[in-house]
């Protein structure tokens, strides 16, 4: 891997979308400028921006977990016009581990539902650093015991589960099928880790390159981040918290998708370049000219829509 990498422009749409967002008088949050509380209700406004225009489904329920400590809030989008027992696919929000809600993503949950014909799964996972690790990585895994367990109830086959997340989610998606793996429990079909957080290791190429903020995300952030999620620095090497570093074999086939322009760039690399030597199947998508964050425009940009076609693919491939 080289030392340092070129700084390309930004896709000009993705520029456009920026402006779009300055004039409608969005701020996105930043945890170091503004209290957590704050950075919270910015992360919604914007989520409620992209989210604008949804593609109606014909059933979206909600329930209530509350045999998880704290109980936990899902959300299940239902593809129309689908029968009999459906495939599921659980995707945990980005947010650092601090900020998001179960309405992150939410138009991009019922385009993928809509467009792969599979039950999506959203949560609402507590935040850090009022609940710090394990909690949101025991949720995760407890959303994904109690799909199994209510199946038929859900109208969900149990044999065909897949999990994915972005950023921190996707942490929680790659530290949750490790985990089931080492209970012995029956692995998930397909997992996608999109720009995934997987190591407090900031020194980096792509840290160095991408991490002074200059587009969007950086490292002061990213430490900040960790700080709240894992504030004993033991924690930041082990395996069950900072999955890079763990064994990854046996692990079902994985997608991985991430920014070019993106400090967690080389986390999604060294994931790759982990999969291979463990003999994980897998597939990676980079797209060169976006930051971290890009997939919640489907609205407004492209490339978005393009990295929505990859997973959609991905999940017929290997749930239908």
């Amino acid at each position: 891997m080289p030392d340092s990498l070129a700084r390309p422009e930004l896709n000009p749409e993705f520029l456009a979308v920026q402006a779009l967002l300055r004039d409608s008088g969005i701020v996105q949050a930043d945890v170091l400028a503004t209290p957590t509380v704050v950075a919270r209700g910015h992360a919604r406004t914007y989520q409620a921006f992209l989210n604008q225009d949804p593609p109606p489904l014909a059933r979206i329920e909600e329930h209530v977990l509350a045999h998880l400590s704290p109980p936990l809030r899902v959300r299940l989008y239902y593809p129309d016009g689908a029968t009999g027992p459906l495939p599921a696919y659980l995707h945990a929000h980005g947010g650092g581990f601090a900020i998001g809600d179960i309405d992150s993503l939410d138009r991009w949950k019922r385009e993928v539902a809509r467009d792969a014909g599979v039950v999506v799964v959203g949560l609402e996972y507590a935040l850090a650093p009022e609940h710090k690790f394990p909690t949101a990585r025991d949720q995760t895994a407890g959303a994904i015991g109690w799909l199994r367990d209510n199946a038929a109830a859900l109208g969900i086959d149990a044999g065909r589960i897949g999990i994915g997340g972005d950023s921190a989610g996707g942490n929680l998606a790659l530290t949750t099928l490790l985990q089931l793996r080492d209970a012995g429990d029956p692995p998930l079909r397909f997992g996608a880790i999109v720009y995934g957080m997987l190591s407090a290791d900031h020194d980096s190429p792509s840290h160095h390159a991408f991490g002074d903020g200059s587009y969007g995300l950086s490292t002061a952030k990213l430490d900040w981040f960790w700080d709240q999620y894992l504030p004993d620095p033991a924690l930041r090497t082990s395996a069950v918290a900072a999955p890079l570093t763990a064994d990854l074999e046996g692990l079902p086939p994985l997608l991985l998708l991430t920014a070019g322009l993106d400090p967690l760039l080389d986390d999604t690399r060294n994931l790759d370049d982990r999969l291979t030597r463990a003999g994980v199947p897998h597939d990676l998508k980079v797209y060169p000219d976006v930051p971290h964050g890009f997939i919640a425009q489907t609205r407004l940009l492209g490339r978005a829509r393009e990295a929505r076609a990859v997973v959609v693919e991905a999940l017929t491939r290997h749930l239908l």
